[in-house]
């Protein structure tokens, strides 16, 4: 259950927060700052000390972000995987 799956991601934070905690993950599952997918894995290669946005199969991606379906499942999601913007501010 390591996977990536936006919808069901979605489904499971929302039925994790309702018996652990409030729901600061937007519901849409888009980052409100940086407008990615919070559950979508998203690979990046590092030049310049700057992360750059690569093709997940480009042979650059030497690190992944993102929310899988277990973690959405077991923590509350406070935070952009990506922007690292922080829902509860």
């Amino acid at each position: 259950m390591s996977e990536y799956n936006s919808d069901l991601a979605r489904l499971k934070q929302a039925e994790y927060c309702k018996t652990n905690g409030p729901h600061f993950a937007p519901e849409s599952g888009r980052c409100w700052k940086c407008k990615r997918g919070i559950y979508q894995k998203i690979g990046w290669k590092f030049e310049n000390h700057r992360a750059i946005e690569v093709s997940l199969d480009s042979p650059d991606a030497k690190h992944f972000t993102g929310i899988t379906v277990q973690r959405a499942a077991t923590s509350l999601v406070t935070g952009c995987p990506h922007c690292h913007r922080s829902y509860c501010d």
